[in-house]
C-alpha cells in the first residue's frame, strides 16, 4: 500500500486506485478524530468497558468446552429415558381418570395416552368442550407472544393452570417433569459435538442485570450450560490429567440486601446476621426469640431444626420464607408456594419484616427486620421520581414498565442484589482468567465459577485454590467506610456432579468440600470414567 502524504495533496493527481485508499484513509482517520475528541469530553462508561473486556475469558469458555465422559453420559441418558417412561404412565393415568369420568356415558371418546409434548392435545384437554375431545374444561388461557394473542399450553400457561385449579396441579406437575427431562436427556443425546465435548454459548449482554445468558453453541449443539439440572451434572468431568474446582459465593444475594439496607438506612442488622455465620439459624433466633436459644451452636441449630409445619423446620422457614419476603413476596404468594396456611405465612412475614400492630384481636409484632420494607419504599420511590436504580458496582437501569405496578417494582427490588451477584461473579471470573493463565475456565453459573487445573498434589492444589479465592473477594465500601466483601467456597473433584458423605459410593469422585488441613485422597481411574453407580 503506497504511503500517501494527505497535507501535500492541494493541487496533486492520483491515480484511480490511490484515489481510492485516500478516501477510505481520511474517511477513517476522522471518524478516530471525532471519537478520541467525543471520548476525552465523555469516557466510555465503566461497564460498557468491562463487559467488551469479558468477551475474552468467555470465548475461551465456549471455544474449550466442557469434556463428557461416555459411560456416564450414557448411563445419565438411560435414567433420564425411565424417568420420563414413568411419568408418562403417570399421566395416562390421570388423564385415563378424567375422560372415564366425561364419557362414562357415551362411546364417542377415542382413547389414547396423553402427549406432554402435543400442543394441540393439551388444548383439548384442558380446554375443550366438544364431545369426543373434552378433558378437564378449564377456561382458556391465552397469551401473547411475538405481539400475536394465541390459546396457550406453554409452562407460563401451565404454571397459572396449576396455580389456579387444585385438581390440575398433580397434572401440570407431571406434565412439566416430562418436559424438563426429555430437555435434559437432549443434552446427553444429541447435543455433544464430536470430539466428546459440550459447548454452549454465553451472552455477555443478555439480562438486565448483567448476569450472562447462555444457549446452543456457534455450531448448534449444546444448550444452556447455566441450566444442568444437579442431577446430570456427573457426566461432566475434567480432562485427564486435571481436577475440578468450583467456588460459589455464600448467601451472596443475602448478604447483599443487607449490604443496601445498612448503606441506605444504617440498619446492619440484616448483614449482621448474615456475617454471624449461620444465617438461617440466626435468623429463626430474631423471628422466633420465645424458643430455647442457649447461645450455644449445636444447641441452637438443633432448635431450629425443630419442626414448624409438617415438613418444614423453623430453619426451613427462615431459609425459603426470608428468601421470597425479600423480594416482596406476599404471604399469599409464600402460602401457595410452601405449601402452608396463609396464616401462617402472614404470621412469619409480620415476625420477619413487616410487623403487625396491636389489635383487640391480635397482639402487636415488632420485626426482627424494618429495614427491608424501607428498602422496598425507597426502591418504589426511585421508580416513580427517576425510573432508573443505580448499583454499587456502577450498572444503571433504566425501568420501562408503569412505575405503580407490582410487575415492575418486584422487579426493581431484584434488581439490585442480583445485579451485584452477577457483577461480582464476573469480575472475579476476569481475575481468574487474567492472573491465573494456569488454570482453565469452564463455566460460569450466577453465583459460582467452575475451572480445572493440573493435578500436582495437595499443596499446588491449596495455593491454586487460595489465589482464585483472593481474585473472588471483592470488597465493596458503604458510605459511612464499613468494608463489605462475600466469602466465596470452594469445592474440587474429578467431575461436575456432588459427592455425598452419606451415600459416598454413589459418586466418589463428585466435588467435595476443600479442606486446605485435609488433602484430597481420591484417586481418578483410567480414562475419563469418574463415577461407580
Amino acid at each position: 500500500m503506497p504511503i500517501i502524504q494527505t497535507e501535500e495533496l492541494a493541487h496533486a493527481r492520483l491515480d484511480e486506485s490511490s484515489n481510492l485508499q485516500t478516501y477510505c484513509g481520511l474517511d477513517c482517520c476522522l471518524t478516530l478524530e471525532i471519537f478520541e475528541e467525543i471520548n476525552a469530553i465523555h469516557p466510555q462508561p465503566t461497564i460498557y468497558s468491562f463487559e467488551r473486556a469479558l468477551q475474552a475469558p468467555y470465548l475461551e469458555i465456549m471455544f474449550r468446552g466442557f469434556a463428557i465422559d461416555e459411560y456416564a453420559r450414557r448411563h445419565a441418558a438411560g435414567e433420564l429415558r425411565d424417568k420420563i417412561a414413568k411419568l408418562r404412565l403417570v399421566l395416562n393415568e390421570f388423564a385415563s381418570a378424567i375422560w372415564d369420568n366425561q364419557f362414562k356415558h357415551t362411546k364417542t371418546k377415542e382413547w389414547s395416552s396423553l402427549n406432554a409434548a402435543s400442543p394441540t392435545q393439551l388444548k383439548d384437554f384442558f380446554y375443550s368442550t366438544e364431545p369426543g375431545k373434552r378433558g378437564l374444561c378449564l377456561p382458556e388461557i391465552w397469551l401473547s407472544q411475538k405481539g400475536e394473542r394465541k390459546l396457550s399450553v406453554n409452562r407460563e400457561a401451565l404454571e397459572k393452570i396449576h396455580d389456579q385449579y387444585l385438581l390440575a396441579r398433580p397434572i401440570v406437575n407431571t406434565i412439566l417433569a416430562i418436559r424438563d427431562y426429555t430437555k435434559q436427556v437432549e443434552i446427553f443425546e444429541t447435543e455433544i459435538d464430536s470430539d466428546g465435548r459440550f459447548r454452549a454459548s454465553y451472552n455477555i449482554a443478555g439480562t438486565e442485570t448483567g448476569r450472562p445468558s447462555s444457549s446452543r453453541s456457534a455450531l448448534g449443539t449444546g444448550r444452556n450450560g447455566q441450566n444442568i439440572a444437579p442431577g446430570c451434572k456427573y457426566p461432566f468431568v475434567a480432562d485427564p490429567g486435571y481436577k475440578l474446582c468450583v467456588i460459589d459465593l455464600e448467601q451472596v444475594e443475602a448478604r447483599d440486601v443487607g449490604f443496601i439496607c445498612g448503606c441506605l438506612f444504617d440498619d446492619w442488622t440484616f448483614l449482621d446476621a448474615c456475617e454471624s455465620g449461620d444465617l438461617h439459624t440466626n435468623n429463626c433466633k430474631l423471628i422466633w426469640p420465645e424458643l430455647p436459644w442457649t447461645g450455644d451452636k449445636t444447641n441452637d441449630r438443633k432448635t431450629a431444626d425443630r419442626i414448624f409445619y409438617r415438613d418444614f423446620t423453623y430453619r426451613d422457614m427462615a431459609k425459603r420464607g426470608g428468601h421470597l419476603t425479600n423480594y416482596f413476596g406476599t404471604a399469599w404468594t409464600m402460602s401457595r408456594s410452601l405449601k402452608i396456611p396463609l396464616g401462617l405465612a402472614e404470621e412469619f412475614q409480620a415476625r420477619y419484616c413487616r410487623g403487625r400492630q396491636e389489635s383487640q384481636s391480635q397482639s402487636g409484632i415488632y420485626p426482627a427486620y424494618p429495614c427491608i420494607p424501607k428498602w422496598w419504599q425507597w426502591t418504589a420511590t426511585q421508580l416513580q421520581t427517576t425510573r432508573q436504580i443505580t448499583t454499587p458496582f456502577g450498572r444503571r437501569r433504566h425501568f420501562f414498565g408503569r412505575p405503580g405496578d407490582d410487575t415492575t417494582l418486584r422487579e426493581a427490588i431484584a434488581f439490585l442484589p442480583q445485579s451485584m451477584t452477577a457483577e461480582r461473579m464476573n469480575l472475579g471470573l476476569y481475575r481468574i482468567w487474567e492472573e491465573m493463565p494456569h488454570v482453565q475456565l469452564l463455566a460460569q453459573t450466577f453465583d459460582s465459577v467452575t475451572f480445572q487445573f493440573l493435578d500436582l498434589g495437595h499443596e499446588t492444589t491449596t495455593q491454586i485454590i487460595n489465589q482464585a479465592l483472593r481474585l473472588l473477594d471483592i470488597p465493596i465500601f458503604s458510605p459511612s467506610g464499613r468494608r463489605y466483601s462475600v466469602p466465596g467456597e470452594a469445592k474440587i473433584g474429578y467431575n461436575w456432579g456432588y459427592f455425598d458423605p452419606k451415600q459416598p459410593d454413589k459418586n466418589p469422585l463428585g466435588l467435595a468440600k476443600f479442606n486446605p488441613a485435609k488433602p484430597d485422597l481420591r484417586v481418578r481411574g483410567t480414562g475419563l470414567q469418574t463415577i461407580m453407580l
